[in-house]
């Protein structure tokens, strides 16, 4: 009997949350030649859509259907496939689906496919991608994957030279580290543009996390104190 189709996320069109527009991406476990299918919904009427390989539900024209159901991670997953030069397997994909709120549980829990470790060529083909893409969503969700040899790999294709945006987005995945080998990293990110990124490179060079109370005004960095903060620890 084949296995049931696996929802990946519902949304609506951008522009029409309001109409009776649906839109779906599932995960086909059976299918390892088109895993993905993208289908929309119009009011009481089936689901009509297509499967698609990975790289085909990855692309721009999809873009919008991806974001509105919450799916965008196809597209760093697509990245990191090509980057590995072999297809990836429906249990490959599931498996790196990020995680979602656990659910309500019930006295008999439904059955959940198996998730098998992340392998590290994974994460940095992902992190590559990420870090390229500017997508901070997924570099926060990254940083639990990270260990020793990721780290090293990471910053050694870092460089003072890159655009703040790339740099920024080393910073925001790294912060949990303490090691020497990102303090340069951090230096530099103490000339951000941007008040977190500087905010992140006063925490992780001082090694205080507790700072960023200090530097908060309504819920939100203050660049002011960032600056004002990062000048009383001589730190530039």
């Amino acid at each position: 009997m084949p296995a049931a189709a696996i929802s990946l996320g519902f949304g609506h069109p951008p522009g029409k949350a309001g109409n009776q527009v649906l839109l779906d991406v599932h995960l086909h476990p059976d299918s390892s030649g088109q895993p993905i299918s993208m289908g929309e919904q119009w009011g009481s009427a089936g689901s009509i859509g297509a499967g698609y390989t990975l790289q085909e539900a990855a692309a721009p024209r999809h873009e919008a259907q991806l974001k509105a159901c919450g799916c965008e991670w196809l597209m760093l997953l697509a990245a990191a496939e090509r980057e590995q030069g072999r297809v990836f397997t429906p249990e490959e994909i599931w498996a790196r689906k990020p995680a979602s709120p656990p659910l309500p549980q019930t006295k008999e829990p439904a059955s959940k496919p198996s998730r098998p470790p992340i392998d590290d060529a994974e994460v940095l083909a992902t992190v590559h991608a990420a870090i390229q893409m500017g997508d901070f969503e997924v570099i926060e969700s990254l940083r639990d994957h990270l260990n020793e040899r990721i780290v090293r790999e990471v910053v050694a294709t870092w460089h003072a030279g890159l655009p703040w945006n790339t740099k920024d987005a080393y910073a925001a995945l790294l912060i949990d580290q303490a090691g020497e080998e990102v303090r340069p990293l951090f230096q530099d990110a103490l000339h951000s543009p941007t008040a977190e990124t500087r905010a992140y490179a006063l925490c992780v060079l001082m090694e205080d996390f507790t700072l960023f109370d200090s530097i908060m005004t309504a819920g939100g960095v203050d660049a002011m104190k960032v600056d004002a903060a990062i000048a009383k620890a001589g730190l530039r």
